[in-house]
């Protein structure tokens, strides 16, 4: 790992400074490499469009969860390094919306504290069900009280802001001088139009926008590619920011950019972009930054959370929730190093589950939004209710991929049901959402078989007829970017490789979201497979630069 060096403050500010008049031949700001005590990513894995509040000494952030339910995740902080998964918006996925409204892109969740009310509101994107194109894209609100946001569920007020041709997404709210704003983006470049930055009073109890609606600013820059989206806003001194998103968002192919703007009277709509824009692109370390939130902490200091891939592991993990401070220029722009570092210790990401001892499942598991949530039971381990499911490949509990080494296990009892472990993705060609597939190893009683059904069929890759009983540990070790998978079976507490494959992961990757690893049972509805345990080690030999 590279050596940390700290430099006075009064360096870092003029060399930061100094080198914003520098650019590379995308337009970006050339800026020096700035050193934190900030661990970064902040929220490791599939964490699009982060948002962060803070309520007190304590942070609250929250993040997309696209096709995956639960939907909307929500962490908490003390210190902006270590954040732990506390609860969801809607831990059961559509069914906690109001008339189940929503059915899928469950987008760009954001967080809002009402101090009056002591309540804490999310506004959320999602596609209604029975409406066709981009006009089902609708953004709700839900509360919860705010000393109840660890145990408790948000109660859901429904689609607040509805745009009747092309849709509304990334909504976000500021409270001001006593009144409630709130921002959101028409989505106009998905049906051939103009993407506006919109604003609207809301009613205190979010259940109805009043007031006149207007237009606050779209693509202007030469750099800005005909659209805007994923703004956040919050005041500094006599101005009100806005940090905004710019580009493809969510794939391979994406070209994210992050610009600036300004104004001194919100009720004006008139708004200044910033001239030295973008002030956040793609870098050595990450790709595509963008939509994210600002915080103050109680002494003043302003961070964003914003998402980016690591360019190490491209899309194969997802777009994870990057943390750093802002630091203000002479001119009065709040601005961004565009240098972070991934520096989180890669021990940080190990995952156990024994389901011997925890009889709940851990907020960390995630199935198919547009499936009903698999039924489960605890009874001396985990007991999954079977299907033939997801193109024949079985129930899925999955969960983020946070490097692209790693080695999973299980330990499962042997049953009629084919129980194991796998790595989920899109099936090919298919349209998701709901169309998900894997690679992986399952066992049962008539033996060992290695599928793939990523290309809508389900494919014996290897098979081993002996038969078995008892409790039987399976493995799967990643790497390569992906490129390589080798499938083990423990005997005599010693690992021993029974196959392994190349993989080219780019081809299933989901459009916005990155790869799940998890368990997979396939059988009749009426039996389980039976897990004792599940563990995660990720083997990247080292995650800064």
């Amino acid at each position: 790992m590279r050596k940390t060096y700290t430099l006075p403050l009064i360096f870092i500010f003029i060399y930061f400074y100094a080198c914003t008049v520098k650019r590379t031949d995308s337009g970006a700001q050339n800026q020096p490499i700035v050193k934190s005590a900030l661990i970064n990513p902040a929220l490791p894995g599939d964490n699009p469009d982060p948002s962060v509040i803070r309520i007190g000494n304590v942070y609250y952030a929250t993040s997309t969860t696209n096709e995956w339910a639960p939907c909307f995740t929500i962490y908490k902080s003390t210190d902006l390094k270590t954040w732990t998964l506390i609860n969801h918006v809607f831990p059961e996925g559509s069914k906690d919306m109001k008339a189940a409204w929503g059915e899928n892109k469950f987008w760009a969740s954001e967080l809002s504290y009402d101090a009056r009310q002591n309540k804490i509101y999310a506004y959320y994107t999602a596609h209604k069900k029975n409406v066709s194109g981009n006009a089902g894209l609708q953004c709700g609100v839900a509360w919860i009280d705010a000393d109840k946001i660890e145990t408790g569920k948000f109660t859901d007020n429904g689609p607040i802001i509805v745009e009747k041709d092309c849709g509304a997404i990334d909504a976000f709210e500021l409270i001001d001088k006593g009144k409630i704003y709130t921002f959101w983006k028409n989505d106009g470049n998905g049906c051939g139009q103009e993407t506006w930055i919109w604003m609207q009073e809301m009613n205190e109890s979010r259940t109805k926008l009043i007031g006149e609606k207007k237009r606050l600013f779209t693509a202007s820059q030469p750099w800005e590619n005909k659209l805007v989206e994923g703004a956040c806003f919050f005041k500094k001194g006599k101005y009100y920011y806005s940090l905004y998103a710019v580009g493809g968002c969510c794939d391979s192919l994406c070209n994210y950019k992050t610009g600036i703007a300004r104004t001194k009277d919100l009720a004006s709509g008139k708004w200044e972009k910033y001239e030295k824009n973008p002030v956040m692109v793609g870098n050595d370390n990450w790709k595509c930054p963008g939509h994210g939130t600002v915080v103050e902490t109680p002494d003043g200091k302003l961070y964003m959370l914003y998402h980016a891939f690591n360019k190490d592991y491209n899309v194969f993990v997802g777009r994870e929730g990057v943390i750093e401070e802002m630091v203000m220029s002479e001119d009065g722009w709040p601005l961004l190093h565009n240098s972070t570092i991934a520096n989180r210790p890669v021990a940080d990401m190990n995952f156990h589950d024994d389901f011997t001892k925890d009889a709940r499942l851990s907020l960390v598991w995630q199935w198919p939004s547009k499936i009903t949530k698999p039924g489960y039971k605890f009874d001396d381990g985990l007991k999954l209710e079977s299907s033939d499911g997801n193109h024949k490949m079985g129930t899925f509990l999955g969960q983020y991929m946070k490097t692209t080494n790693l080695f999973i296990e299980a330990e499962i009892t042997i049953g009629k049901p084919q129980t194991g472990i796998c790595l989920g993705g899109a099936i090919f060609g298919s349209k998701w959402p709901g169309e998900l597939g894997g690679i992986g190893i399952t066992a049962a009683e008539n033996g060992l078989v290695i599928f793939n059904n990523l290309e809508k069929t389900y494919k014996i890759i290897k098979q081993d007829p002996t038969p078995l009983s008892g409790n039987v540990k399976l493995a799967m070790k990643i790497n390569n970017k992906v490129s390589q998978i080798e499938f083990y079976q423990s005997l005599n507490d010693s690992w021993i490789k029974i196959y392994e494959t190349s993989f080219n992961a780019s081809k299933y990757t989901p459009w916005g979201m990155g790869y799940r690893i998890g368990i997979v049972t396939l059988g009749k509805n009426d039996e389980y497979g039976i897990y004792k345990s599940f563990e995660v080690t990720n083997l990247e030999p080292v995650l800064s630069r």
